[in-house]
């Protein structure tokens, strides 16, 4: 995963759960299995397998993988199972990660689904390094949050979006102290309950047809 702040503008850098790729693969081949199951039996039998299969996979692409967050050109994007948020570089005054990757902006706060504040184990691997080569703004008198340790998903997240911002700011890209409400890029929010929806309704047919079978 690149981590130099000149790429932004060239190509999106992706965040997802640490376990996202193994539980999506696990959900994905359940599925298959759950599927295989009822192919070649009654009719009904077989749709309802297919069904129960596919709201498995259906399942793991829209709790697992699909969510995610994306560190842009343009700002943060935050990908979550029923909403997708864009968040301009202007709009942001802080990122938090008490118990996921928050990104606080001028019309609220922003949590991101896919990326949970690290446990206490990842403070134990961390270390030393993982609180000195976490960005300073995360590192308020010399302490920081489990969330925010270097080595973390969410810490790589967090010291990512703070390290484009504060650069930025630093090469007068963004100007936070004269913005005014006309030339700040408004933020973009949109709902996407389709995937999960179509995931609810083939587990129910599944479900029904397996019941009634």
């Amino acid at each position: 995963m690149p981590h130099e702040p000149n790429s932004t503008a060239e190509s999106p850098r992706v965040y997802r759960a640490t376990s996202a790729a193994w539980l999506t693969g696990f959900l994905v081949v359940l599925g298959v299995v759950v599927a295989i199951t009822g192919w070649g039996r009654e009719p009904w039998l077989t749709v309802a397998g297919l069904c129960s299969g596919a709201a498995l996979a259906g399942l793991g692409y829209s709790l697992y993988w699909r969510p995610r967050m994306e560190i842009r050109g343009h700002g943060v994007r935050i990908i979550n199972p029923l909403r997708t948020v864009d968040i301009p570089w202007a709009q942001i005054i802080d990122v938090r990660t008490r118990f996921t990757v928050t990104v606080i902006a001028e019309a609220g706060s922003y949590s991101c689904f896919a990326l949970p504040a690290a446990g206490p184990g990842s403070a134990l691997r961390s270390g030393t390094q993982g609180v000195t080569q976490a960005h300073p703004l995360a590192r308020t008198d010399g302490a920081v949050r489990t969330g925010d340790l270097a080595g973390t998903r969410s810490g790589a997240a967090a010291n990512d979006i703070r390290t484009v911002w504060q650069r930025k700011i630093d090469t007068g890209e963004l100007d936070v102290f004269t913005l005014d409400d006309t030339s700040v890029e408004p933020m973009n929010v949109r709902y996407v309950p389709g995937p999960l929806a179509v995931t609810l309704l083939l587990a129910a047919v599944g479900i029904t047809l397996f019941a009634t079978v």
